[in-house]
């Protein structure tokens, strides 16, 4: 009894120690309250950008008529290049390994932009397609010089699947204008990277100056250095710092000011906290966890007196609650988040006091994309779930003049505070119904106070709207501008997944995801945090396990969470201008493409013109179809693929037609989307920067990776991040087909499997044989055995001796009589046993001499055969 008294008391004891822990940071920001000033900035000098080289064979053409193609030797970058671009800053030389963010862009993505009518009411001016060929957006890792030599030979033949090399941390940009070295102009381009933990943020010189904090440091713009303004989140002042800033400039403030006393901005809103409004909070059953006995201890009992001023209580004052609102069960688990990629698209607007800080529409959608970027990239590595756009909408710079019904949010900073814009931002979306956005993003322009961001939590895929006046629910968050734009934007849909705030368990939340088991508060490390930090910027192990717990929970709708179709193609998107040649349309150059066979205004053709060159590969100059004696997309191979020639009679080259896929072409080679190849050819065409030939003999793998063989060892597998062309083989008996091995027929998966595993076959078909072969022997002789006739019996009969048998004593046995046939030729007699009527043979004229019967019967007559008579058989 004292044994278990003492453990109890220790347990209380340890427990009191972790809540006083947690209480004692009791003040934290809002999140994201504006950041700190910044002590120091460079100016970054680009010293290259190496595009990689383009390896065309393992990226088919598709089977479109027209399909658009990109010259291996052009030193234009695209969208889809992977390169290395390697700056000086801060005194050290940085390499950033990148390649393309192909999810940032929906294929029927638009931006819708809005001017201000008559009426002072925003009206829509135009819908522009946004490109995904116009999106230089990329992602990747930074790396030391010394391993970046050798990472650029695994970035050219597509990169290992998970690559050795060391790296110093992330990175993500957008590139505006790749520069001119000839000409002396340097490359423009927007984003962040990570170096040891430590985030620097790249921006223009005038988007530094549209976010930039009065006591940041000024920097007169120099026509002969970059037009780039690089930073670090540790070159951010703390609150000591600013505070003596201030007051050297005369203000008279308090060390202490310089710290707003705030929470998580989420957490002052109903829906957010009350688990009667809100399915995410609820507990439909609850879990056993290690903080069991931390609940019962705590909430079970009154031996802990936490005083008036601090509130520690359940939701369970919540009437329709019984939510439990810590998270410590599920630190670092992910189970629930989806093991293969996903993907959600958003929509984002931008009101008119955003596009005003940054200048101009063009501007605004460039910030916007440039955050997508690379919090996209942060959900990617962290949940397996990649951000798109899929619909913008940007208002004009001025604000209307009255509030617009249709677009009640988009109004100047005296009209609404964060979370009224939030409600009729919410209640817009809610109108858009299924638009095919699983959330909607509010880029603003109005913080309030110290807030800057604020959500709805857990509604991830809600189209539609609830709640009461000035508290509409949707999926819907808002962001405001600010020099760490893009990390507030990554906190906000952070709520929207279900994550709430790692404040720490203290006095001023209900919520608690602590850091761990031991320990409460986070020290404001993290995206969840309710303030920025000079650390980098990720999810804490308990974000992480709340919102993987939430997506397997299913009390969050996550059904709009799809898988990444880079085959997918626009079908709604019906627009002139956008370099796709749609139905009603007779030609489209595409947006700033001037043609003097079609008019990109209204896209028909001019005067006199049949076609179009830049939308139609069978069209010449002078706008007239190309004769039939003109290819218009050659053979990839000999063997397999034929070159298309035009008709004549359209400027449509047609349809591209290949060999059947697994056709032998050769030497251990096969047909494969038009092209003669094998897994050991793909993998020498790929693999050729590090000197790779042979393929693994990787028996049913599925993965459709090119998988190779290490040229030092053998019996170690390289996989690529390259996949095998369509219709390379995989598995036993499938083919690859977008990156999945689908099976094929029963017949061939047997006969795959049985060449790949000679020798178990091989053994087990010599067995199979012989066992074969005996039962067969057996089953021959056993048939033989059987279908052979019986000898005769009659001549063992004629030899045998007659014996005399006791004869009959007492009545005759039942139903035994013996029955006279009547005489008649051919008919035998029969005796009756019961109601049956069995056949008896005719007497034979025996040749022993007469019996005589020592029994009182009378004699049987001489035509009854001895063995019938009674007294048995024969005597």
């Amino acid at each position: 009894m004292s044994s278990t008294f003492s453990m109890t008391t220790l347990i209380r004891i340890y427990l009191t120690l972790l809540i006083l822990s947690c209480i004692s940071f009791v003040y934290v920001n809002a999140h994201s309250s504006p950041p700190r000033p910044l002590k120091r900035i460079e100016q970054p000098s680009v010293q290259a950008i190496e595009i990689l080289p383009r390896s065309q064979s393992l990226y088919p053409r598709s089977h479109l008529p027209n399909s658009p193609s990109i010259s291996p030797e052009s030193t234009t970058l695209y969208n889809t290049d992977s390169f290395r671009l390697t700056l000086t800053a801060f005194e050290e030389t940085f390499h950033l390994h990148l390649r393309p963010n192909l999810d940032l862009i929906h294929p029927a993505a638009s931006i819708k932009y809005y001017k201000n009518g008559p009426d002072g009411r925003a009206v829509l001016d135009r819908i522009e397609p946004i490109l995904q060929s116009n999106v230089r957006a990329y992602w990747g890792d930074v790396l030391h010089p010394d391993d970046s030599r050798g990472r650029i030979r695994e970035d050219i033949m597509g990169g290992f699947l998970h690559s050795s090399t060391p790296t110093l941390g992330w990175a993500g940009i957008i590139v505006h204008h790749q520069g001119d070295e000839d000409n002396g102009v340097a490359p423009i381009f927007e984003g962040a990277f990570s170096v040891n933990g430590v985030i620097h943020h790249v921006t223009r010189f005038d988007n530094y100056l549209r976010t930039k904090h009065p006591l940041d440091p000024e920097l007169e713009a120099d026509e002969e250095a970059s037009k780039l303004v690089i930073y670090r989140d540790n070159d951010v002042m703390d609150g000591r710092e600013e505070a003596l800033l201030r007051r050297s400039l005369g203000e008279d403030v308090e060390v202490a000011e310089a710290i707003p006393p705030k929470t998580c901005a989420h957490d002052h809103l109903s829906y957010n906290t009350d688990a009667s409004l809100n399915p995410t909070l609820r507990n439909q059953e609850t879990p056993s966890s290690s903080f069991g006995l931390f609940e019962k201890l705590v909430y079970g009992n009154e031996w802990i007196n936490f005083g008036e001023n601090v509130s520690l209580a359940r939701r369970d004052d919540v009437v329709g609650s019984g939510a439990s609102s810590n998270f410590a069960s599920s630190i670092g688990q992910t189970v629930g988040c989806p093991l293969d990629q996903k993907i959600v698209y958003m929509g984002v607007a931008a009101d008119c006091q955003y596009v005003q800080q940054y200048g101009s529409t063009g501007n605004a959608t460039s910030a916007i994309l440039n955050d997508w970027n690379n919090v996209s990239r942060l959900y990617k590595s962290t949940f397996n779930v990649s951000l798109g756009i899929i619909h913008m909408e940007i208002q004009e710079a001025t604000c209307p003049s009255s509030v617009d019904p249709a677009n009640p949010w988009n109004v100047n900073c005296t009209g609404l505070t964060l979370d009224n814009r939030l409600s009729a931002f919410s209640k817009w979306r809610g109108t858009k119904g299924a638009d095919g956005a699983g959330l909607w993003h509010l880029m603003s322009g109005c913080p309030t106070g110290t807030e800057v961001g604020v959500a709805w939590l857990g509604t991830l895929c809600q189209t539609n709207v609830t709640g009461a006046p000035g508290q509409e629910v949707s999926g819907a968050a808002v962001t405001t501008a600010g020099r760490a734009e893009w990390q507030v934007v990554a906190h906000e849909i952070g709520h929207n997944f279900g994550a709430i705030c790692v404040s720490g368990c203290n006095s001023s939340s209900t919520n608690c995801c602590p850091l761990s088991m031991g320990q409460c508060d986070s020290n404001a490390s993290f995206i969840m945090s309710p303030t920025a930090s000079t650390i980098e910027m990720q999810f804490s192990p308990c974000s992480l396990g709340n919102i993987c717990s939430v997506m397997q929970s299913r009390k969050a709708d996550f059904t709009c969470l799809q898988a990444p179709n880079p085959s997918m193609k626009i079908l709604s998107l019906q627009m002139c201008g956008n370099g796709i040649v749609e139905e009603g349309e007779e030609c489209d150059p595409g947006p700033g493409t001037n043609s003097t066979c079609c008019n990109a205004a209204t896209c028909k053709f001019t005067s006199g013109a049949v076609c179009d060159p830049a939308s139609s590969s069978c069209c010449t100059s002078q706008c007239h179809f190309a004769p039939s004696t003109q290819v218009c997309r050659p053979a990839l191979s000999s063997v397999c693929d034929t070159p298309e020639m035009c008709t004549g009679t359209s400027g449509q080259c047609p349809w591209d037609k290949t060999k059947p896929d697994g056709l032998s072409c050769g030497d251990g080679l096969a047909c494969a989307s038009g092209q003669c190849t094998s897994p050991s050819r793909q993998c020498a065409t790929v693999g050729a920067s590090m000197e790779l030939s042979k393929a693994c003999d990787s028996k049913g793998d599925t993965s459709c990776q090119v998988s190779c063989q290490d040229p030092d060892d053998s019996s170690r597998c390289l996989v690529l991040q390259a996949q095998l062309i369509d219709g390379s083989p995989c598995g036993y008996g499938g083919m690859c087909m977008s990156g999945k091995c689908q099976s094929g027929t029963l017949f061939d998966t047997a006969k795959s499997w049985y060449l790949s595993n000679l020798q178990i076959s091989i053994p087990v078909t010599v067995v199979a044989g012989v066992t074969f072969l005996l039962l067969l022997y057996f089953l021959i002789r056993c048939m033989v055995s059987c279908c052979r006739r019986p000898d005769s019996i009659e001549p063992a009969l004629k030899a045998a001796r007659p014996q005399r048998l006791n004869s009959w004593i007492g009545p005759p046995p039942p139903n035994a009589q013996i029955q006279r046939q009547a005489s008649r030729p051919g008919v035998a007699p029969t005796r009756q046993m019961g109601a049956e009527r069995v056949w008896v043979p005719p007497p034979t004229q025996s040749r022993e001499p007469s019996i005589r019967s020592n029994s009182s019967f009378p004699r049987p007559s001489a035509d009854i055969p001895r063995n019938l008579r009674p007294g048995g058989g024969p005597s």
